[in-house]
């Protein structure tokens, strides 16, 4: 919001005498979901320099609809009376039985929408109450109101959740940022337990010599040394599952060897299913296969039984996550599976976009106080008090009085023995204190700072190893089609394809007999209409990159 000269004051006054929501009147559609007439609304920050949310901390009661049938805390616990002592604000939170949408498209259908909406911002029920104008633009209500929202919000919540109006009408929460980025790298977190990777048993690695393993060839080689050792050993073992789980078309190479789902070429998006990469993946796994070094376990274990073969040391590699990469067999406890470095070719590809999205509808009689309250949930403080807990030195073994965590090298960090007790049961303690539940507004790297230990000298390790790897390209987030239109319907299709033709490519015969079927498999996606589908990744890919001005 641009500043106002002194002369100009008369003529806004006048202004905001006819319309106070003018700055908010921008919708796509007209509806009987106006706004109700208020007074003039206190500004944003007063002469004094108080913050917007600590204008007016009476007592206001906001209802918030959470789609999410397994949230558990209900605004009465320790955290959530804290932040209404600040705000005034309490929240009433309503949620579904059941995760399916249906309770909200009756409120949508009805009109009758609570003041707050959470869903997972894939929902397609954002669309349909963009399109029917349902919704305040947050960014104008922020700039009005609460102006530190736009300040201490990640810059890429108003600028890559934009409708088609350039104007934000959902919050999108845990965005993974260029702020978020530059912190975790700082904090060696960007790399965390669910990194992908793989991992090889030590034991046998000695056996035959501990041989550098750091090419893709080198460690084909040394499977096929140990497994002549141990024949009654599996080779290589992910778990994959159906095929038609593979979203990402990596057969469970866990990006070692990279796919992604969509293919920049150029302006356009092709499938990963054409690309080199996954040609590449797709002669590993056969080669894998013809080597006896790949069983279809891989494609028919459930997570459980995936689980209890490694944890039982049935496999000489795996492919999983950093944070079940350095396992103990149990038939040699005293050595460990352990993570590989990455090989050259190494990249994941994230998005960064973040997973759940909030809006405020215009049946909302308060949308002032709302955007203020949002705003305190988005600064520093607000998360203070939703996440961190209390500063100290010592825990005190009370989970709601804390302490919680102290400052350590510039940065929050949970006390030890607090951290502890809520790994151990994460409901309880969250059940009493609150601690991590409300997450409104979120600043991704404020929120995580007091779980990044940046002493753990194995996660210093990883990150060395796999941070420079981790690319962001959040112009991807959200390209696929509603699954019950033209595009989505020929999309499942293709998946189906896939689930049925990918394990014979992986277990053919040869080499040239793999390469045979990939080539009929990929005429059959062409023929039910891939083309079709890839248009519209391109047209949903352009008009990201038209939002967030790239």
């Amino acid at each position: 919001m641009k500043k106002i000269k002194s002369g100009t004051i008369l003529f806004v006054s006048c202004a905001m005498c006819v319309s106070i929501f003018s700055a908010c009147s921008n919708t796509k559609e007209k509806t009987s979901n106006e706004a109700a007439s208020t007074t003039a609304p206190t500004a944003a920050a007063s002469a004094d320099g108080k913050k917007s949310w600590e204008v007016d901390t009476s007592p206001i009661t906001l209802d918030a609809y959470l789609n999410f049938s397994w949230f558990g805390n209900n605004w009465t616990d320790s955290a959530a009376q804290q932040i209404t002592k600040e705000t005034g604000v309490t929240i009433k939170i309503s949620k579904p039985v059941t995760d399916d949408d249906q309770k909200l498209n009756l409120m949508i259908n009805s009109g009758k929408l609570p003041d707050i909406v959470m869903a997972d911002k894939n929902s397609p029920a954002w669309s349909i109450m963009e399109q029917k104008g349902l919704l305040y633009s947050l960014d104008e209500l922020a700039a009005q109101y609460a102006p530190e929202l736009l300040k201490d919000a990640p810059k890429e919540a108003f600028t890559n959740y934009k409708g088609e109006d350039s104007h934000t009408y959902k919050y999108v929460d845990f965005i993974e940022g260029e702020k978020y980025q530059q912190e975790a790298k700082k904090y060696n977190a960007l790399v965390g337990t669910n990194q992908p990777e793989w991992s090889i048993r030590q034991d046998y690695l000695d056996e035959i010599g501990n041989p550098d393993i750091s090419t893709l060839d080198a460690y084909v080689a040394a499977l096929e040394k140990i497994k002549a050792k141990h024949p009654d050993k599996m080779g290589f073992y992910a778990n994959v599952g159906d095929l038609t789980n593979d979203r990402d078309y990596q057969m469970g190479t866990n990006s070692m060897l990279p796919n992604f789902r969509y293919n920049v070429d150029g302006n356009k998006i092709k499938s990963g299913l054409r690309s080199d990469n996954f040609k590449q993946i797709l002669g590993f796994m056969n080669q894998l296969s013809v080597k006896n070094l790949l069983t279809k376990d891989t494609f028919i274990d459930t997570k459980d039984i995936f689980t209890q073969k490694i944890n039982s040391g049935k496999t000489i590699s795996y492919a999983w996550a950093i944070g079940e990469g350095t396992k103990s067999p149990a038939d040699n406890p005293k050595t460990s599976y352990k993570v590989m470095a990455p090989f050259q070719a190494y990249s994941q590809v994230r998005t960064g976009g973040g997973w759940n999205a909030f809006a405020i509808p215009k049946s909302n009689k308060h949308p002032e106080r709302t955007i203020r309250f949002l705003a305190y949930m988005a600064s520093q403080q607000g998360h203070i008090t939703a996440k961190w807990g209390v500063k100290g030195d010592k825990y005190s073994g009370d989970i709601v009085t804390g302490p919680h965590y102290n400052v350590v090298d510039g940065k929050p960090l949970y006390l030890k023995e607090y951290w502890d007790v809520k790994q151990k049961d994460w409901s309880g303690v969250s059940a009493k204190n609150g601690l991590g539940e409300y997450w409104f507004a979120t600043n991704t790297a404020w929120w995580l700072y007091p779980e990044w230990n940046n002493t753990d000298p194995s996660f210093i390790q990883y990150n060395k190893m796999f941070a420079d790897k981790v690319k962001y390209m959040p112009e991807l987030e959200n390209l696929d089609p509603m699954p019950n239109s033209k595009e989505g319907i020929i999309l499942k299709r293709v998946t189906d394809l896939y689930a049925q033709y990918g394990v014979k490519m992986i277990f053919a015969s040869s080499k040239e007999e793999s390469q045979s079927i990939y080539q009929e498999f990929i005429e059959k996606a062409d023929s039910v209409g891939l083309p079709q589908v890839e248009a519209y990744w391109t047209d949903q890919y352009q008009k990201n990159l038209k939002r967030m001005g790239k």
